[in-house]
């Protein structure tokens, strides 16, 4: 959106109400981009604490449910696992994959619940009013990136691969996506991140459309490609 043009003092008495409203909140909305002080000190606005602090919560009980399915199969190998719905979604088959354990035969289970953890812990902190070095900031967005390629390699993991859907994957892809997009898009309001106005103006007011079209995307790609299996599932 272009810059609200200043209306100069002859032209004000012609405007209608109509364009002085108009004109109100295209300025409220050029001011609704740029950074708070909150955010030029280091801390975050309310709604970021808080998805940071919800999304944390609902990993961590993903996370750990996933690991009490793995102890229940490692007790048991035939065991039945609740999280086993079909044939198309079931976490069984994903935790005995030679993909559940990309990094020193350490479960990705327990990577998750230590990530969430930590976001759980730095919204905590957030809402609480503390104030991160910016040094924090840029940890957490690489963070994001990391997170963000993550989730894309267990995303073809689980269409290309496994043929199927883990619930509690597809929790922590509800719950990480979110977070990815506003810590990315408030370090980019804040000048953590460098971009031009008119895009970090784009990222600040469509970040909510932004992960709705990403969940949008993914649902289409899901019910795409697994089109021959949905009659397991209804």
């Amino acid at each position: 959106m272009k810059d609200a043009a200043v209306p100069d003092s002859t032209s004000v008495e012609s405007l209608s109400d109509e364009d002085v409203s108009a004109y109100l909140a295209a300025v409220e909305k050029q001011r609704a981009a740029l950074p708070t002080q909150l955010q030029r000190e280091g801390g975050a606005p309310r709604e970021l604490s808080l998805l940071m602090i919800f999304s944390g919560l609902l990993g961590i009980f993903a996370a750990g449910e996933l690991l009490l399915a793995e102890k229940q199969l490692l007790k048991d190998p035939a065991s039945s696992l609740s999280c086993d719905l079909n044939p198309l979604i079931g976490c069984g088959r994903f935790l005995s994959s030679e993909f559940n354990t990309l990094f020193f035969g350490i479960s990705n289970a327990l990577f998750g619940l230590a990530f969430f953890a930590g976001i759980t812990a730095l919204g905590l902190a957030l809402i609480s009013g503390a104030k991160f070095a910016r040094w924090l900031w840029l940890l957490l967005d690489a963070a994001m990136v990391a997170a963000t390629a993550w989730i894309l390699w267990f995303q073809y993991t689980s269409f290309v691969h496994e043929r199927a859907l883990c619930p509690y994957c597809l929790l922590t892809w509800f719950a990480t996506i979110p977070l990815i997009v506003h810590v990315l898009v408030r370090s980019v309001q804040a000048g953590y991140l460098p971009a031009p106005d008119g895009l970090r103006k784009f990222l600040v007011h469509g970040r909510w459309y932004i992960v709705v079209g990403i969940y949008t995307f993914i649902a289409a790609v899901a019910i795409i490609w697994f089109w021959d299996m949905w009659a397991f599932v209804f």
